[in-house]
């Protein structure tokens, strides 16, 4: 029985490298939403470590400031992985969100706040470039879309952990326990191997060998040929190795940028950061008899478990329909929070029959992003690229969506001063429906598929599709 057990638990080392790695992911949720609690702390002089009150400009900085060091990181974490490995620059990610506390714990001044706020950004560019790198080649085939979408459901932890412990503990308190985080990732994950793909590009086949066995459970001589596809992969991959030229002129590789960037375009624009950084001021304003802090609670607790259920059901559904169904859902629950909004900017006796409508819109909002749009961008980036371009192309890809992340969170408190938060969200909902339309044209299914599989379907290799097709 004890055999049976340790060999079940051996077979089981991917999913196990895989939550660990996730750990960064749930740092950088708590990065995310670390506005959420500490905006209103920092404007209580009674309990912010500041000498006075940060204007309104000076939190517009904290909140977006983050999403400009989520720019740069991609670039140097792509290189730190391919230089030295994507188990480094996975722990450097943990070094930059722990100066990041460090620096709150110590602050006295805005601009010290706004350097920490920019290395948790590094943080989050190391973390999401480099977690589904890594998770994506350690995984089998038939896990590859569950273990990669658990990009999605780590992040809703951090931000459950920052709305179920931020408005009931000191700003001081909030950063200790913030620090736990990055500490638990180091100390879980020095003890997870590099990938073998890393191995093998840097011609170490011996280590690469024990990775392999290491991670699957079994001896190399019953995965020899998987190890074979993996040795000949990276070293096709090495002999063609891309440039920022070959994302435009490949075909696979051209169509895979427009598919993977127009997801995360569309994640951005469907609002979801403002929601999640500053979900507690946004409640604050719908007047409702819920609490704010105890809204944004419930909020991340239906973030977390729509977020397990797509891990679970993705490899099933496939990666298209759940897009398209995370569209429609976001666009119908956007309208209804606009409309909201609207009633009561219009002080209409009918809104204040409606107190239920936004959280029960916000809530149906984060699950509709948690099973859709959230966790398939972050899937269909780690399997579309080619193996010669997966890199460059992730670091692309991530520093569009940040920059675009960027602009909306900088933004977003002068627009809705000036237009009124009903426009804001039916903007959003126009947004929602244009990515509908976007799946529907240009997103195509990796469900089933190996990578070589997915380049030739990118390719529109009509012999592999119709074999892909009889798989699913």
């Amino acid at each position: 029985m004890i055999q049976l057990l340790l060999s079940a638990i051996r077979k089981k080392r991917q999913y196990v490298a895989a939550l660990i790695a996730n750990l960064a992911i749930a740092c950088m949720g708590a990065s995310m939403a670390w506005t959420s609690p500490m905006e209103s702390k920092l404007k209580d002089m009674d309990e912010s470590p500041l000498p006075e009150a940060p204007t309104a400009s000076e939190l517009s900085w904290i909140g977006s400031i983050l999403t400009l060091g989520s720019l740069l990181g991609p670039a140097f974490a792509g290189f730190v992985a391919h230089r030295f490995g994507r188990k480094l620059a996975l722990l450097i990610s943990a070094v930059f969100f722990l100066a990041a506390y460090v620096l709150f714990l110590t602050t006295q001044s805005v601009a010290q706040i706004l350097v920490g706020r920019f290395l948790q950004g590094c943080g989050i560019g190391f973390a999401i470039t480099i977690t589904p790198l890594y998770v994506g080649e350690i995984a089998t085939v038939e896990r590859r879309g569950a273990l990669g979408s658990l990009v999605q459901t780590f992040i809703t932890l951090g931000l459950l952990l920052d709305y179920a412990i931020g408005p009931y503990v000191s700003y001081g308190a909030f950063q200790w326990i913030q620090m736990a985080l990055p500490l638990l990732f180091v100390a879980g994950f020095v003890q997870m191997p590099e990938t073998p793909h890393f191995y093998v590009s840097k011609g170490d086949y011996g280590a690469a060998a024990r990775s392999l066995a290491y991670i699957r459970g079994e001896p190399i001589s019953e995965l020899q040929a998987e190890f074979n596809s993996i040795q000949f992969s990276v070293e096709e991959s090495l002999r063609n190795r891309g440039t920022i030229k070959d994302l435009f002129i490949d075909h696979a590789n051209f169509r895979a940028l427009i598919i993977c960037t127009g997801v995360v375009v569309f994640q951005q624009f469907s609002g979801i950061n403002p929601v999640q950084f500053f979900a507690q001021t946004i409640f604050d304003r719908t007047g409702t008899d819920i609490p704010a802090d105890l809204s944004a609670i419930v909020l991340g607790i239906f973030q977390v478990i729509s977020s397990i259920v797509t891990a679970l059901i993705v490899d099933r559904v496939g990666r298209r329909p759940t897009l398209l169904t995370s569209a429609f859902g976001m666009c119908c629950s956007l309208t209804a929070l606009g409309t909201y909004f609207y009633l009561d900017n219009q002080s209409s006796e009918v809104a204040s029959t409606l107190t239920f409508l936004p959280v029960a819109s916000l809530v149906l909002f984060v699950i509709m992003f948690c099973t859709g749009f959230g966790p398939i961008a972050w899937v269909l980036l780690g399997e579309m690229f080619a193996p010669s371009i997966k890199s460059l192309a992730s670091s692309v890809v991530s520093s569009i969506c940040w920059l675009t992340s960027f602009f909306i969170l900088f933004y977003f408190t002068s627009l809705d001063d000036a237009l009124g938060s009903h426009w804001l969200f039916w903007i959003f909902a126009v947004c929602c429906a244009m990515a509908f339309v976007f799946t529907y044209v240009f997103v195509v299914e990796t469900k089933g598929l190996s990578l070589p599989e997915i380049q030739a379907r990118l390719n529109e290799s009509a012999p592999v599709m119709a074999s892909a097709s009889d798989k699913c």
